[in-house]
C-alpha cells in the first residue's frame, strides 16, 4: 500500500502523525511524508521518505502577512498553506498515485488533493480535545474560497473518510460526537532521537522540572522563557529548558542548576523530572500524561492549548495560570502547589492508565489497509 502522509510545516503538527507513518513503513508499506521544506529533515531522521511541497513556517508566515495583513493568522491553515502546497502535492500524488492520504488535522491540502484524485482520505487528530463545533464551522467557511479556486465544483470538507481520534479519552470534548467516522488511535510520541545542543545528565538533582514553550516563535520567546525561569529556578534543584526557535544565549545568564538547549526529544527528559511546565502544546501535554507527571500549563493565543489546559486542570493532573494574571509570582505559586501535592501526579497517572487500551498505530495501519480494500 502506498501511504501519503501530509503535515503543515510545524513540528507540533508533524510529530503526532509520525508514529503512524513509522508503523506503516515497518509493516512494509511505501510511505512518503509531504510537508514544508523546514520539516523534511525531521521526518527523514526517522527513516521516512520526505518531500517538500511548500515553504517552511517562517517563510509561510511572511507570505501570509504580505497577502492578508493583520488577518494572516486566521487564513494560515485554510488559505495560505493550501494555496502554496496543493499544486505541488497534486503533482506528486498524480504521478505516484498513493492508495490513501493521511493528513494531520490542520493540513487541508492533502484532503483537497485526495478529493480531486478520488483517493481515500484520513484525518489524524492531535492528542488534544477536538475543536469546538463553532470553530470548525468558521474554518469550513474559510476553506470555501480556497476550494472554489483549486477544486471547483467540489464541496469543501475538513475531515477525511475516517477521523483518527488521538486525544486521550478522559480529555476529549463531547463535541467529538459531531465528527463522522471517528476511530480511536493511541497517541504516542515519536521514538527517541539524539537531539539538542546540550547534554542532560541522568542524575539530575531533585526536585527537577522541565520547561518548554514549544518550537513556534509566536509562542516561545526569550522574554516568556526568562519569566518562567525566574519563577521556577528558586523552587527546584534542577531545571531543564528547551529554547525552541530561540538561541540559548538569548536567555542571558542562567543559574548553575538551569540547563538549556534548543531541542530535546521528550522521552529523553520526562523520565528524569518531577514537573512539566509548558504552553499546553499537544505533544508536551501528551508527554506529561504518558509520564504520569503533574503539568503547569501556560496557554497563549491558541484554542488547542486552551482546550488541553482546561481538560488537564479539570482532571486534576495540572494547574493553569491564565495569561491575563500571569507573572513570576503566579507561576511560582502554581508550580509550588504541583510539587507539594501528590494528588496531581496521581491524577496524571490515572489518565496514563487509560491509554494502553486504545488501538496502537500498528493496529490502525491494518485498519487503513481494509479501508482501501487490501491494496498492496
Amino acid at each position: 500500500m502506498r501511504i501519503l502522509v501530509t503535515s503543515f510545516p510545524g513540528r507540533g503538527h508533524l510529530n503526532p502523525v509520525l508514529p503512524l507513518a513509522i508503523a506503516g513503513r515497518a509493516a512494509g508499506h511505501d510511505v512518503r511524508v509531504a510537508t514544508g521544506e523546514d520539516q523534511c529533515a525531521h521526518a527523514a531522521s526517522y527513516g521516512l521518505d520526505a518531500m517538500p511541497v511548500g515553504p517552511g513556517l517562517g517563510d509561510l508566515i511572511t507570505l501570509g502577512e504580505r497577502t492578508h495583513g493583520a488577518t494572516w493568522g486566521d487564513r494560515m491553515f485554510e488559505d495560505t498553506w493550501v494555496r502554496e502546497a496543493a499544486p505541488a502535492l497534486l503533482s506528486v500524488a498524480d504521478a505516484w498515485l498513493p492508495d490513501i492520504v493521511v493528513s494531520e488535522e490542520e493540513e487541508y491540502a492533502g484532503l483537497l488533493v485526495a478529493t480531486l484524485l478520488e483517493i481515500p482520505a484520513v484525518t489524524h487528530s492531535w492528542p488534544c480535545p477536538c475543536r469546538p463545533i463553532l470553530q470548525r464551522r468558521r474554518a469550513l467557511e474559510r476553506l470555501r474560497p480556497t476550494w472554489a479556486d483549486l477544486a471547483p465544483g467540489r464541496e469543501p470538507r475538513q475531515t477525511g473518510d475516517v477521523y483518527l481520534d488521538a486525544c486521550p479519552p478522559p480529555l476529549q470534548s463531547p463535541e467529538i460526537a459531531d465528527i463522522p467516522e471517528v476511530t480511536p488511535i493511541r497517541a504516542t510520541s515519536p521514538p527517541d532521537l539524539p537531539g539538542g545542543s546540550g547534554v542532560v545528565p541522568d542524575d539530575l538533582r531533585h526536585p527537577a522540572a522541565y520547561l518548554t514553550l514549544g518550537t513556534v516563535p509566536v509562542f516561545s520567546t526569550p522574554g516568556r522563557l526568562r519569566e518562567c525561569i525566574d519563577a521556577l529556578s528558586p523552587l527546584v534543584a534542577s531545571l531543564v529548558v528547551t529554547t525552541g526557535p530561540n538561541p540559548v544565549a538569548s536567555l542571558g545568564d542562567l543559574p548553575s542548576h538551569v540547563l538549556a538547549c534548543d531541542y530535546l526529544t521528550q522521552s529523553r527528559i520526562l523520565p528524569l523530572v518531577d514537573l512539566v511546565v509548558s504552553h499546553g502544546g499537544a505533544g508536551t501535554t501528551l508527554g506529561a500524561l504518558q509520564a504520569g507527571l503533574p503539568h503547569l500549563l501556560l496557554p497563549y493565543e491558541s484554542q488547542s492549548q486552551e482546550s488541553s489546559a482546561e481538560a488537564v486542570a479539570r482532571l486534576g493532573a495540572g494547574l493553569v495560570v491564565p495569561v491575563e494574571t500571569r507573572d513570576v509570582d503566579e507561576i511560582r505559586a502554581a508550580a509550588a502547589r504541583l510539587l507539594g501535592d501528590r494528588a496531581h501526579r496521581e491524577a496524571a497517572e490515572a489518565v496514563r492508565s487509560t491509554l494502553s487500551a486504545l488501538p496502537s498505530p500498528e493496529a490502525v495501519v491494518r485498519r487503513l489497509v481494509e479501508l482501501v480494500g487490501g491494496a498492496d
